[in-house]
């Protein structure tokens, strides 16, 4: 990369005199490809009308050379009658279009390229490919050319460059000899573990691995101090290294406890953290503190643990000696106060638990905080308990002191906050009771508002003046605002497909506007969010003037088609395989195609999807899908295809509307036992809107252990739009609640309702449309769809599900299950319901949790099987 060369060139023509700085500015031109002098015009300040500044000129060329995209800025001022012609020349900088291999051929140019992270297009600057070539360097001695030198230059062509790498790799090593030293009677396992073995090609990174890999053994051997280190000579004349492996393992180590029994589990805990910190003296220090905190959680108030080092013959032990004192007990809990008007909040102290000193200081804490909440702002709280052990009575002494309101509240500041730019309403208000804790949160909101205003350096000073009886507050907020920062300019840099107004659409902050750290902050949040960029950055370029700023937006593409795959299970399908390709960026404005195909054994989905970011031209994401399905269910088979159009918008930060519109061919065909057989064979047509509501809470989609999911769905098809003509409309709501750390409770209900218009009583929908219950996802206990093989109009599900957390890989559930079908919605009746009930065991994967579930009919009907066995991976709700 050559440096700025910045050339203001007021040169002289046949005139009578030269262009010098300070002269009227006749006109600006910026001698560019059009594109660029659209993009690029944005940045020129140099204003027709106004004397010609040098510092203005500068800012210019700084701007343009942020962008990346140029080496050179040429600025030339030409003096005519009317007053300068001011003439901008952007030199592009070289772009990649290949990358070419001289010298030694031992790597190609496409592993080169991929090494480097070359991309095409890319910016060719000197310190990138010193870079580059470095990067390649390293990965050749990787590979055993240790003295391998590499060096890029650039060779101009037509459109853009060429990235040549001339590589000088030199003769590949290889191992010569390899010993062990050190191991004693442990050498002859460790030489087994030597890598590379002698003749091999030498790399580093397998010997670094060796080394470990002796450690390790030596460490699992009982020498937990152990080291090994990996020494190597290169002998250049013959490319050969000679590797020594010198073990020092040190003495046999072990742990053992005096003065009380210690378990299985917190045992395991200690021996693994001196084992894995190597007995040194910050682990050794460490197991003390995990030895204390447990006896202090099970109600050893005063347990103390020394320790000492013994050797015993050939072996070093550790001995930790626990003196654990007595163990005590909450007999009772009383909070002594002098006020009864505070909701007290529930304590962890509360009779028959272990007492724990920790417990009791949080507390108290917990205590003061109520009484601060009621308004006593000096209030103290001690907590007293006997010392020894046995039953332990604890009484938390609570001095509460006046209760103070607030008076008066008022921003004192010379500067107000924009209107379009107000800080939340204040904690602080009049009469309510004064809280420390709401003054603090008050002085916080005005900080960050002010500084989204662009007052980066906002001081704002509490203060409270309480009345001589200490009931009344008068608080004032004093903001010192200190200078206001301004965008002055936003400049984008590292596009190579991308518009860049697909960039500043997304940009919080604007020129001319304010500089907010929120906005900032948001602004790198949402780029990031949209998939298009490995890295971006929103950083500032050095200041110009004391009040404004240019920001810098940087930006490193990420390729442009992703492959995703899978694999999966399920009670119908058996095993199924999914491939989603994906082309994103299409015409640099972040739209998206993409096609999915999934095939099992009993079927296949084929689906295309165009995404589209900003429908017509205002942030709404509407997507436009092609499908064709086809599907063998138990009692039927399908083939439907069709297309669909959708979109959503947030309704608020929890709920949201999906309103589609689409159309679909279905056949359905092999029906077994069919009735209605007009509406049982054939073609027919869905054509219509649907939408969704939805409000999503869980704290995790795959494993919530928290929270609520609700969501209701019509559909309408009409025969004036080409389709069968009905209405179905389906609703279900799930709540999750976290009992204990390893126990959660999990509810659902399903309610669905479906009829036909237009016709002088409601008779089935078609058969693909109805509702279908049994399987793995709702009466568990049936098989899938086996509760009324025929389908209904109506459907009522509920589940209760107690999900028990087995360990860091496991999971069991004990659930019920409930629910009918009906043929018509005239028929629903609640007293008709069918009952399950069972277990399952969950094993917690990537994918999620794969699930075996064994449910149990507890109304058994003649004909029906005693329970059905569900495989499948995900939850049932």
């Amino acid at each position: 990369m050559s440096a700025l060369a910045t050339a203001l060139l007021l040169s002289t023509l046949p005139a009578p005199r030269r262009a010098v700085a300070g002269d009227v500015v006749a006109s600006v031109r910026i001698a560019a490809p059009a594109a660029d002098v659209e993009r690029l015009s944005r940045y020129v300040e140099v204003k027709v009308g106004e004397p010609l500044r040098a510092d203005v000129v500068r800012h210019v060329v700084e701007l343009f050379y942020a962008t990346g995209e140029y080496e050179d800025v040429i600025v030339e001022a030409e003096p005519d009658p009317a007053g300068l012609d001011v003439v901008f020349r952007p030199i592009p900088a070289p772009r990649l279009l290949s990358v070419l291999v001289e010298g030694t051929r031992v790597i190609s140019p496409g592993d080169l390229a991929s090494i480097a992270r070359l991309r095409p297009r890319e910016t060719l600057w000197r310190v990138r490919l010193e870079r580059a070539a470095q990067d390649v360097a390293l990965t050749l001695a990787s590979r055993g050319y240790l003295e391998a030198q590499v060096t890029g230059s650039v060779r101009r062509s037509p459109g853009g460059a060429d990235a040549i790498f001339t590589v000088g790799a030199g003769p590949r090593a290889r191992v010569r000899t390899a010993h062990v030293e050190g191991g004693g009677a442990l050498d002859g396992a460790l030489r087994s573990r030597i890598r590379p073995a002698p003749g091999d090609i030498f790399r580093r990174e397998r010997a670094k691995a060796a080394a470990e890999a002796m450690r390790r053994q030596l460490v699992h051997s009982g020498h937990w101090r152990a080291q090994v280190e990996l020494e190597e000579s290169y002998d250049p004349a013959s490319a050969r290294v000679a590797l020594l492996f010198r073990a020092q393992p040190g003495p046999l180590t072990g742990v053992e406890f005096q003065g009380a029994r210690i378990g299985h589990g917190l045992r395991a805990t200690v021996e693994g953290l001196l084992r894995d910190g190597g007995l040194k003296a910050d682990s050794l220090e460490e197991a003390i503190d995990v030895l204390e905190k447990a006896f202090h959680r099970q109600g050893y108030r005063d347990a103390t643990v020394s320790r000492r080092q013994e050797t015993r013959g050939p072996r070093e032990v550790v001995v930790y000696e626990v003196r654990p004192g007595a163990l005590a007990q909450v007999a009772s809990v009383r909070i002594d106060a002098d006020v009864s008007d505070v909701e007290w909040p529930r304590l962890a102290t509360a009779p028959g638990r272990p007492l724990r000193d920790a417990d009791t200081a949080e507390d108290a804490r917990r205590l003061a905080r109520a009484l601060e909440d009621a308004g006593h702002a000096s209030s103290r709280v001690e907590a007293a308990a006997a010392e020894g052990g046995g039953a332990v009575p604890v009484v938390f002494h609570a001095q509460a002191g006046p209760r103070t309101l607030v008076a008066s509240v008022r921003v004192d500041t010379s500067v107000p906050l924009p209107t379009d730019n107000p800080a939340r309403e204040l904690s602080v208000r009049v009469g309510i009771p004064y809280r420390i804790r709401d003054l603090a949160r008050d002085r916080n909101a005005l900080l960050i508002a002010y500084r989204d205003a662009g007052y980066a350096q906002v001081e704002v000073k509490p203060e409270a003046a309480l009345s001589e009886d200490r009931q009344q507050a008068d608080v004032v907020l004093h903001v010192i605002a200190g200078p206001r920062l301004s965008v002055d300019h936003v400049v984008v840099a590292g596009l190579e497909r991308t518009e860049e107004q697909v960039v500043r659409r997304e940009m919080t902050v604007k020129e001319g506007g304010p500089l907010g750290q929120q906005q900032v902050i948001e602004s790198q949040r949402r780029l990031g969010a949209l998939g298009l960029f490995q890295r971006v950055s929103v950083a500032e370029v050095d200041p110009e003037s004391a009040g404004q700023r240019t920001l810098l937006v940087s930006a490193e593409e990420a390729p442009l088609t992703t492959v995703a795959y899978g694999i999966g299970y399920s009670e119908n399908d058996l095993l199924r395989g999914s491939l989603e390709v994906t082309r994103r960026n299409l015409f640099g404005m972040d739209r998206t195609l993409s096609a999915f195909a999934r095939l099992s054994f009993r079927g296949s989905r084929f689906l295309t999807t165009f995404r589209e970011p900003y429908f017509l031209g205002r942030r709404q994401e509407m997507f436009a899908s092609g499908f064709r399905e086809e599907g063998e269910r138990p009692f039927f088979d399908f083939v439907r295809y069709g297309g669909l159009l959708q979109t959503a918008r947030a309704l608020s930060p929890r709920w949201s509307l999906i309103v589609r519109g689409g159309y679909q061919r279905v056949h359905v065909f092999n029906v077994i036992n069919p009735g209605e057989v007009s509406r049982e064979f054939g073609n027919y047509a869905v054509a219509g809107p649907s939408s969704s509501v939805v409000n999503d809470t869980r704290d995790d989609p795959l494993e919530p252990h928290r929270g609520h999911f609700l969501s209701a769905d019509v559909e309408y098809s009409d025969k004036r739009l080409g389709g069968d003509t009905f209405v179905k409309g389906f609703v279900q709501a799930s709540a999750f609640e976290r009992l204990t750390s390893r126990l959660v409770l999990a509810v659902n209900a399903r309610f669905g309702l479906a009829r036909t218009i237009g016709l002088e009583e409601s008779i089935f929908l078609p058969r693909a449309e109805r509702f279908y219950a049994g399987g793995d996802y709702s009466l568990r206990g049936f098989s899938l769809d086996s509760v009324l093989p025929s389908g209904g109009n109506a459907v009522v599900l509920g589940s209760a599900e107690l999900r028990v957390d087995a360990g860091r890989y496991l999971a069991a559930a004990v659930f019920s299950d409930v629910g009918n079908v009906y043929p018509l919605v005239s028929d629903l009746d609640l007293r008709d319901l069918r009952y399950t009930a069972g277990v399952g065991l969950r094993y917690k994967s990537a994918l999620g949790p794969l699930r075996v579930d064994w449910g149990y009919k507890l109304d058994r009907r003649p004909g029906e099987s005693a329970y059905h066995v569900h495989l499948t991976i995900g939850h049932a709700f």
